[in-house]
């Protein structure tokens, strides 16, 4: 009976998932916008052939994420887009499903330029040894692991976080594991564009200006590798213009959608 209850229960999880989600691309990507209602309960459990907890639960997380509003007599609504919680793991990866995720993408990195290059100065101050030979590791694990591939973004991942843990700020370093997901994908694709060399290249005169204490110059390179970054995933994006996102390499079958979050 256990194992039963159990088994409904993951199962009614599962589907309450995949209905939050997806209403949730469906925010997330403008096919429903602010102040428009979502369908009615019961249109919703015989549209989707779930039940009615199911959609109430589905419904909870929306809420809980600042996606939706529920009212009596209005039914649920989407809400402005400056309620939602932009830097809830589901809703990063809502974003970066639809088909148009430039303004999401210079969003993320705009916030990388304004908190990265800072913290790169602080832990060029604030640094100690434990933390300077895990930085020299993640450098190692980038130069040592094939372009790509799923130990190189993990590497990569850790050399910002480390960076981020040596200012000493807590909050710092909490903003680097909510926006983790999103560096993820990020990552895997940036490294699809630059030469390998040059990557790590750009990643050591961080670290070297860190481990030097030279905060003007560990601020600067910071800066450049990001402004870099972005550049290569915009070009991984969008390889056929402005309109909307193409994924660079899809005729030869890359994955580039937000599977690709597991290298993290």
């Amino acid at each position: 009976m256990g194992y039963e209850r159990s088994t409904i229960d993951g199962e009614r999880s599962n589907r309450t998932v995949a209905l939050a989600a997806e209403f949730g691309r469906m925010i997330t990507a403008g096919d429903l916008l602010s102040g428009d209602a979502l369908p009615t309960e019961k249109e919703i459990q015989s549209n989707h052939g779930v039940s009615r907890t199911v959609v109430r639960e589905a419904i909870r997380h929306l809420a809980a994420k600042g996606l939706v509003s529920v009212g009596p007599k209005v039914g649920t609504k989407v809400r402005p887009r400056i309620a939602w919680n932009m830097l809830d793991v589901d809703v990063m990866a809502w974003h970066l499903m639809a088909p148009v995720r430039r303004p999401f993408i210079e969003a993320l990195y705009e916030m990388r330029l304004i908190n990265e290059p800072s913290a790169a100065r602080l832990a060029a101050r604030r640094i100690d040894e434990a933390q300077g030979r895990r930085l020299v590791a993640a450098l190692g694990g980038m130069r040592d692991n094939p372009r790509g591939s799923s130990e190189l973004i993990v590497a990569d991942l850790d050399f910002h976080r480390i960076i981020l843990e040596a200012t000493g700020n807590p909050l710092l370093v909490s903003l680097g594991s909510l926006i983790e997901r999103s560096l993820s994908i990020s990552f895997s694709l940036s490294w699809r564009q630059n030469p390998q060399d040059e990557t790590v290249r750009q990643h050591e005169r961080v670290m070297q200006a860190i481990l030097s204490g030279d905060g003007d110059a560990a601020e600067l390179f910071m800066r450049r590798l990001i402004e870099s970054a972005f550049d290569d995933v915009i070009h991984a994006l969008y390889a056929h213009g402005e309109g909307e996102a193409v994924p660079a390499g899809a005729a030869a079958g890359q994955e580039v959608e937000p599977r690709s979050f597991g290298a993290a």
